[in-house]
């Protein structure tokens, strides 16, 4: 075995945000009077299979894509109607036209694929019908007239989207907590971190953690001005993020502003740019998607974040944490901001090394504790650290030909925090999202269990040859659940 320091880097995360999922039909309105939502910009009827092809291309790329939805033609009950600013109809807003049992199957669909695709909130109906009911752009904060809505209007908004959600018992009284990521429509992010009332302030409250805009939209509100900056609104972690070259309305429209000059960690794109014209031209589609994210894991400098989670916690740690090779790998963490800590903890931090043929990161420690997980993935070794507190960690690890003897492979899209290994049990501490399949490389365990009723373990594998357990666990809230796993022997 050896150890070599001259592959080793501390990359930057990358993700795409995908917005306006949900709508029932992408024709805009833009031009109606009274002016209606832009919907998705495409004529076309959505239905299962338009969720179906952006899963695809998660399931073969082992990441849980952002999928930001707008659910006002979800609305099987009305709902709206309670809150006339959310639609062009106001009061008299009636969805009976759309109601259909097809929605019924979506819902269920992505909430069973919540490993896959991250449930996101966008809004209710993108756009802002004040009481003139001349619509304003857009829903979230009022960039016509560069002015914030009212406090009470868009709480509002935010209890509607919950009211959808419950809908399809997608509510915290059937055990399922609000998305955690948010990105607002057009951009319309009322950024206002030093005020009693901001946007951040609201998502806050609503069980928010994440979210992403484009900060070039908002200079009157005096946004980080980092290409790639952000920080912490009243708890809310905000990051910048751009276009680069897919419209928000085009069919099979991939970024084509090359990888070096992508100075955002997270990439805005929308759902018609992950679909065809058609079902049979999908799987060329399908196939370019899951080439472009390839070409990510292989680029120096850049990995495949594998969720939000992982996603801001890469960015958090780019930002704050220093990491120096000198022999071995030394991590200075003590600036990252306690309020990192006090509303949304760092998860993971990422190391990537490049490996030749044959060859296997064969042993890691920091600071004497096992690495919690591992991947390797496009000719690289990808080493996932515990959540890393204010403090300093020494790394230690060698390559040689063999894996290491125990150690979480996550080619999923779960976040391991901490694994622990007695005599008697292995201790995975893990955030679990949807039904997935967590495979622990370690001699062959003789039963499993769950601290957590939310943490379902389903079946267990055992792989001799590769001494791979397979267990099969189950996150009954469709947003994660974090829980301890426990491996006796």
């Amino acid at each position: 075995m050896s150890t070599s320091y001259s592959n080793i880097e501390f990359p930057r995360a990358f993700a795409f945000a995908i917005d306006d999922l949900g709508w029932n039909e992408g024709s805009s309105l833009a031009t109606n009077t009274p002016r209606g939502p832009h919907r998705a910009g495409v004529k076309r009827t959505f239905n299962i299979n338009d969720y179906r092809y952006i899963i695809d291309v998660a399931k073969a790329v082992g990441v849980r894509v952002q999928c930001l939805f707008v659910l006002g033609e979800m609305d099987r009950e009305n709902v709206l109607a309670k809150y006339p600013t959310t639609t062009n109809m106001k009061e008299r807003w009636n969805n009976r036209a759309l109601v259909n049992d097809r929605q019924i199957a979506i819902m269920k669909y992505v909430r069973d694929e919540a490993a896959a695709m991250e449930f996101g909130f966008h809004g209710t109906g993108h756009e802002y019908w004040p009481e003139d009911n001349i619509q304003r752009r857009a829903e979230w904060y009022n960039l016509i007239d560069r002015t914030p809505w009212p406090e009470e209007s868009l709480r509002g908004h935010i209890e509607a989207f919950g009211e959808i959600l419950a809908q399809y018992d997608l509510s915290r009284g059937n055990g399922h907590s609000f998305p955690e990521t948010f990105v607002p429509c057009a951009y319309s992010y009322y950024w206002n971190p030093n005020g009693d009332y901001s946007l951040g302030a609201l998502m806050t409250e609503a069980g928010v953690k994440y979210a992403n805009t484009d900060f070039g939209q908002i200079p009157e509100l005096n946004p980080p001005i980092e290409r790639n900056g952000g920080g912490f609104d009243h708890g809310l972690h905000v990051i910048n993020r751009n276009n680069y070259g897919n419209p928000w309305y085009a069919l099979s429209c991939l970024p084509n502003v090359t990888l070096d000059l992508q100075y955002t960690d997270v990439i805005e794109s929308h759902w018609p740019n992950w679909l065809a014209q058609d079902d049979f031209l999908q799987r060329d589609v399908t196939e370019q998607w899951v080439n472009y994210y390839r070409s990510v894991q292989r680029y120096n400098g850049r990995y495949i974040a594998k969720n939000t989670e992982q996603l801001h916690s890469q960015w958090l740690y780019n930002k704050y944490t220093r990491v120096a090779f000198n022999g071995l790998v030394e991590i200075d963490n003590t600036q990252m901001p306690g309020e990192a800590y006090r509303y949304s903890k760092p998860g993971n931090m990422v190391l990537k090394i490049g490996l030749n043929p044959g060859e296997h990161v064969s042993s890691a420690l920091i600071n004497g504790e096992l690495l919690p997980a591992y991947l390797e993935d496009q000719g690289f070794a990808f080493l996932y650290l515990p959540p890393l507190e204010k403090k300093k960690y020494t790394l230690k690890y060698e390559i040689g030909k063999e894996l290491m003897p125990v150690v979480v492979y996550n080619d999923g899209t779960y976040n391991v925090y901490k694994l622990s290994q007695t005599t008697e049990a292995i201790k995975i501490n893990a955030r679990v999202y949807g039904s997935t399949v967590l495979k622990v490389r370690c001699d062959k365990p003789l039963k499993m269990t769950s601290d957590n009723t939310a943490l379902v373990l389903e079946k267990m594998g055992y792989d001799e040859p590769r001494k791979l357990v397979s267990i099969h666990v189950k996150a009954l809230d469709f947003q994660g659940v974090t829980g301890n796993i426990i491996l006796n022997f």
